[in-house]
């Protein structure tokens, strides 16, 4: 789906003109989202960050929230990305039930029928986001988020 940015397409890591466009409609074809209030930056190895502009923007820009990363399939969202992107997603949302939620932050796979990236949901709370195969959601909640005992 979507290669890295070339040199071109990116100002100072500020996404733009084709690349931004990708991501954008990236969130509109998997989570039926748009987001024109927010700005992308890209740092390293694909990730995607974002802030809102303001009269702070440099600094902004330099400590935007990691958004997702840009995969080649896809788009895959870290936690604090389903948080902006989960409570108006219209699509591949996935709600876990109180035990697979806790094997999830545990950072356990879950049986799922689904195909593709999902945002994971358990309740008000976003934890991130998996992608399905038909059989099972793998999990990316990195290593130092996940809970031990919950």
């Amino acid at each position: 789906m979507p290669a890295s940015p070339s040199p071109d397409q990116r100002h100072g890591g500020v996404l733009c003109g084709e690349t931004e466009e990708t991501v954008r409609n990236l969130l509109k074809e998997q989570f039926g989202v748009e987001l024109p209030e927010i700005k992308f930056y890209l740092g390293g190895k694909n990730r995607v960050y974002v802030y809102k502009s303001c009269e702070f923007d440099d600094i902004a820009f330099q400590r935007g929230i990691y958004f997702g990363t840009i995969e080649k399939d896809g788009l895959r969202l870290s936690i604090e990305g389903s948080f902006i992107v989960g409570k108006i997603a219209k699509k591949n949302v996935i709600e876990l039930d109180a035990e697979n939620f806790r094997r999830w932050m545990r950072g356990e796979d879950v049986e799922a029928g689904v195909e593709g990236y999902y945002i994971v949901k358990c309740g008000n709370y976003f934890a991130g986001c998996g992608k399905g195969n038909g059989r099972i959601l793998k999990n990316f909640v990195p290593k130092d988020r996940r809970i031990a005992k919950f």
